[in-house]
């Protein structure tokens, strides 16, 4: 990408988004945590729906951070 306003939008995007993907699985799996370990009542609450849910935010953070740091790495070539 030849635009370097682009490219720093996309870097700040890209770092905002991972962050906010990143903070939200943290507190799924606080309170997927808290339902199965400290309030025991998983049978009544879908842990296993929780705890897939959880991991899949963990996966789309860690999906999402080689886009910021690809693009923090353009923008710091420059």
């Amino acid at each position: 990408m030849q635009n370097n306003r682009i490219v720093n939008l996309f870097t700040v995007h890209d770092g905002i988004t991972s962050t906010i993907i990143f903070a939200a699985a943290c507190a799924s799996a606080g309170i997927t945590v808290l339902i199965d370990n400290d309030l025991q009542s998983c049978s009544q609450n879908h842990c296993v729906q929780f705890e897939t849910a959880t991991a899949i935010a963990f996966i789309s953070g860690f999906t999402a951070l080689p886009s910021f740091l690809l693009n923090l790495r353009s923008l710091a070539s420059r």
